[in-house]
């Protein structure tokens, strides 16, 4: 499940800061192609919902 895998992915950037650095310039369609190269597999509608909940969740 996409969902997982985004949860999967940010415990991976946690432990990888570097690389996390890199993902906060990229566009979404763009951290999707870095999570599809690191064998995970996120839509680009998942992740956006995703952002869209922590955005409502924090109230920014």
């Amino acid at each position: 499940m996409s969902q997982d895998d985004i949860d999967r992915l940010m415990a991976y950037l946690r432990e990888h800061p570097v690389e996390m650095q890199r993902v906060h310039t990229m566009l979404t369609r763009e951290l999707v192609a870095f999570a599809a190269m690191k064998g995970f597999e996120i839509t680009e509608e998942e992740l956006q919902a995703r952002q869209a909940l922590v955005h409502l969740i924090n109230g920014t």
